[in-house]
């Protein structure tokens, strides 16, 4: 009967385990999913910001004259960051041209796209202590045809 007691004398302590083991479990998980969904939102902004560099001075440099050009590597790279979910206030992108005239045969021209990446969760109001959203470039260079018609 003696082991009965002890066993008995136990029971206050049930189920104790089981409410620390959740609590931790919260307390571990909740910050590793903020990190992965963090993380998974910078990695669609990178890929973003590259590819419509890339859309971009392909874009550009396909088209008849500059100014049309201008408008279709524009509209370009805001598809490309629409298709990975970023609008096209977030981002943007500049050409700079290594000729006077911009499709001279044989120059090149570089693209530089920014993206900026709003983190998730943040509030407003913290803007003065963490960081809300974190900036993205990326840099192509396309060259104009050599045998293009001027």
């Amino acid at each position: 009967m003696t082991i009965w007691r002890r066993l008995r004398a136990s029971d206050g302590e049930r189920g104790s385990m089981l409410i620390e083991a959740v609590f931790l479990l919260v307390l571990v998980m909740l910050p590793l999913f903020y990190l992965v969904g963090t993380l998974g939102r910078l990695q669609a902004g990178a890929y973003a910001v590259s590819a419509a560099a890339r859309e971009a001075g392909r874009t550009f440099v396909a088209s008849p004259d500059e100014a049309s050009g201008q408008a279709a590597a524009t509209t370009a790279a805001w598809l490309v960051m629409d298709a990975h979910g970023f609008g096209s206030d977030d981002g943007g992108v500049a050409l700079v041209c290594t000729a006077d005239p911009c499709l001279t045969p044989g120059s090149t021209v570089r693209i530089n796209a920014t993206l900026q990446v709003a983190l998730p969760l943040i509030p407003d109001f913290m803007s003065g202590v963490v960081p809300t959203s974190v900036t993205l470039t990326s840099s192509h260079v396309s060259p104009v045809e050599a045998y293009r018609e001027q």
